[in-house]
């Protein structure tokens, strides 16, 4: 019965799911490892993680995950979406339209529309909270669209495709052009969500859900509220010496929009640790990257003089440059299961080819570091006093 999870009187559990194109198979192995965790427990009362998490918030391809999940999909069938469709929706633009945008959008709407129908925003169909991320141009603004009845502006976007919401989410600008659609009798323009600071939705959804504005106002505290924070990899967008200086305007605007997603991630990490308690033992690569520290850097090493923990946080996202692939190896070998298979797969990577939103000739290499970062990251511990 719709409203859907408002009436909670146990600790809440938040799924925070980036951006990053076609990426997001590396959240979605990431994902699976959770599910294996949270589904398949003995005498599981959960079915599918939207079963388990109350509130779920994605950005661009995150808003697919999210949306998915919302809707009750298992995590595989979002996966075999990502590598059974994913070449198709990097079809190229006809060379005229390659101007405005390098892929032709048609291909991500059909099977939008196909996989979730006329589902809105406030169907009673979705399972679980839900929270998408989108830049609307027209207003200069990021919004958010959030199924929960106390929003704002839940009544004006209830009746919403959610089909639109994802793809005005994933309007990646250079790859996909902008979408547009009416919301309460006006048409408005909306580019990937990732174009704002929120590639990583960590903190809004922190906000959607504890600051009382908002209209929800659960309660804050490490035992009374755990977000999952899954990421696409993060890389640092280097460029080689001399070559900076040759690029022309249309490189500048993809080094433009990754590295503004890149940093938005780690700048809303950043913003969690800063507010969170956290297991020591997490790899900590975004951090460890602003910070100019060693890979090995543990949040508990921040977070020892911090006494706001608002929530309790866990933060999986794996490094794509060559010396985090390389740690990543090193503690896939420490661990006491077999696993020369992926280890070798890990060796064979390349790490400058998996780096870009739409590098989907990289897919079983993008499947393999998922599967790397699941294995050495995600553990049954990250959701005690969690389970009930």
């Amino acid at each position: 019965m719709y409203p859907i999870k408002t009436n909670l009187n146990r600790p809440k559990r938040l799924l925070s799911l980036d951006g990053g194109g076609i990426r997001g198979i590396i959240s979605a192995e990431i994902l699976l490892k959770i599910e294996k965790i949270i589904c398949d427990r003995p005498n599981s009362p959960w079915h599918c993680l939207a079963d388990y998490f109350d509130f779920i918030g994605g950005t661009s391809t995150g808003a697919i995950l999210a949306a998915g999940l919302a809707n009750g999909m298992k995590v595989k069938d979002l996966l075999t979406f990502y590598l059974e469709d994913g070449p198709q929706i990097f079809t190229k633009n006809k060379i005229l339209k390659r101007m405005r945008a390098r892929y032709n959008p048609t291909p991500l709407e059909n099977r939008l529309q196909a996989i979730f129908g006329d589902t809105t925003l406030g169907s009673k169909e979705l399972k679980t909270l839900l929270m998408i991320v989108t830049k609307n141009v027209t207003v200069n603004s990021p919004w958010f669209f959030v199924n929960h009845p106390n929003s704002k502006y839940f009544n004006i976007n209830r009746d919403i495709p959610l089909w639109h919401l994802i793809r005005a989410s994933s309007a990646a600008p250079v790859y996909f052009p902008p979408h547009h659609f009416k919301i309460g009798g006006e048409f408005y323009e909306f580019v990937d969500g990732g174009m704002s600071m929120f590639n990583s939705p960590s903190f809004q959804l922190f906000l959607e859900t504890t600051y009382n504005r908002y209209g929800i106002g659960w309660e804050r505290g490490k035992d009374k509220l755990l977000m999952i924070s899954v990421g696409t990899g993060f890389s640092d967008n280097r460029i080689e010496l001399g070559k900076a200086r040759k690029h022309n305007l249309l490189d500048w605007a993809r080094y433009a929009v990754n590295t503004l997603m890149e940093d938005a991630k780690v700048q809303q990490h950043i913003l969690m640790e800063l507010i969170s308690a956290q297991p020591k033992t997490i790899i900590n690569y975004e951090v460890s990257k602003l910070m100019l520290k060693p890979l090995q850097l543990s949040p508990a090493t921040i977070l020892e003089e911090n006494p706001f923990h608002l929530l309790s946080y866990r933060r999986y996202s794996p490094s794509l440059t060559g010396e985090g692939l390389n740690e990543l190896q090193q503690h896939l070998d420490n661990l006491s299961t077999d696993f020369k298979e992926l280890t070798l797969r890990l060796q064979q990577i390349e790490p400058n080819l998996v780096t870009a939103m739409d590098c989907v000739e990289q897919i079983p290499a993008l499947r393999a570091i998922g599967q790397a970062i699941a294995e050495t990251s995600v553990s049954d511990k990250d959701f005690e006093g969690f389970l009930q």
